[in-house]
């Protein structure tokens, strides 16, 4: 499960860059996206279009648990 794991730390990594360009500037985030050898085009798209950010993760409706 290696891949799972890059995964993981891939987006973990994407969220704080979203985080720093939302409070540092954009410029800092994509340097620090350019640090962890993380494509900038993560950022990119999540900035321009943010109706797509982490669609898959919300749910229509709540679980019922």
């Amino acid at each position: 499960m290696p891949q799972r794991r890059r995964d993981e730390d891939t987006a973990v990594t994407a969220e704080y860059a979203f985080f720093l360009a939302e409070t540092r500037g954009l410029r800092f985030a994509l340097d620090y996206l350019d640090n962890c050898r993380i494509p900038r085009d993560i950022l990119l798209r999540a900035i321009e279009q943010p109706e797509r950010r982490r669609r898959t993760e919300r749910r229509r409706y709540p679980r019922n648990d």
